[in-house]
């Protein structure tokens, strides 16, 4: 068996999460190493070839490493270009009429405008780096991208901020899929999946009234809360490394105060879920949004 076909099976069984359901034995004896599934369930390596073992780790060991390397690229290209579309999408989301923060929208798209098409060829190498389906899966994201950029770009021209902001939404949501479908773990990509369930309670807080709250209409709340703690309990065990993610002293101090922020947040509106008073539970369902918006932001460079 040649080492480019070790590797294959090896890639193959990363894809597919071989750590989660397959056993060292098995393994081996995808690897083809002759009694590699009988030596692992006795504990003994001493009857597996010397030759086939070496060249089983070899390949092996290389797969690791370009799967590895392969994320790590990825990785540091998304923190990359987070930094700067982060700034884009959290000014053009400004109130109306605010004449300071259009003017700092304006220059934060020029920005993510002007560094763009070298972000885009970085992303594009590093996400077409497996197969030819995941290449082709790639381009037609980073096209869809193109196409929320320009949109976005018309919009601000137009000074409909509003729009803008609605453009560059489905930028963060067209990157987590390509990226999970990679199997990238990408922290913001964590918090961009909490950011819908949290969005629906936040925009119930601001748009209903206490009488709107019917009992289906708790149960609704309920149902979003259930989801957006889950959500939420998975950022808090997958916290990110501030080198990495190019977190700064003062920076890493606003994430630590969002996440510490949104976590009493969410504690509040539980109690608030089983109690009666209606107001009190839209006050606190609205009160997530500001401390996550803090937490998001904490990743964007904005000069």
């Amino acid at each position: 068996m040649t080492v480019e076909r070790y590797i294959r099976i090896i890639a193959n069984l990363f894809q597919f999460g071989f750590a989660n359901v397959c056993p060292p034995g098995f393994i081996l004896k995808k690897l083809g190493v002759p009694g590699g599934s009988v030596a692992w369930k006795k504990r003994s390596m001493r009857h597996i070839t010397t030759p086939s073992l070496r060249q089983g780790v070899a390949a092996f060991g290389l797969a690791l490493g370009l799967a590895a390397g392969a994320q790590a690229a990825i990785l540091d290209s998304s923190v990359a270009l987070d930094a700067l579309y982060i700034p884009a999408l959290s000014l053009t989301n400004a109130k109306p009429g605010d004449t300071a923060a259009a003017d700092k929208a304006r220059a934060a798209m020029q920005r993510l405008d002007a560094r763009w098409p070298a972000m885009r060829a970085s992303l594009l190498q590093d996400l077409s780096s497996g197969t030819p389906a995941q290449a082709a899966v790639a381009r037609k994201t980073l096209a869809q991208v193109d196409g929320a950029m320009a949109a976005s770009r018309k919009a601000i021209a137009a000074n409909d901020f509003a729009a803008a902001h609605t453009a560059l939404e489905d930028v963060r949501m067209d990157l987590m899929t390509l990226r999970q479908a990679r199997g990238v773990d990408y922290f913001m990509d964590r918090l961009t999946a909490f950011h819908q369930p949290m969005e629906v309670l936040a925009l119930a807080g601001n748009s209903l009234k206490p009488q709107d709250l019917t009992p289906a209409k708790r149960a609704e709340m309920e149902k979003t809360f259930a989801e957006a703690s889950a959500l939420w309990r998975s950022v808090e065990q997958h916290l990110p490394n501030p080198q990495a993610y190019q977190l700064n002293a003062a920076s890493l101090a606003q994430f630590n105060k969002g996440m510490a922020d949104v976590t009493a947040s969410l504690s509040r509106l539980s109690d608030a879920l089983r109690g009666t008073d209606n107001s009190a539970l839209l006050k606190t369902a609205a009160a997530i949004k500001p401390p996550f918006a803090r937490t998001f932001t904490a990743f964007g460079h904005y000069d």
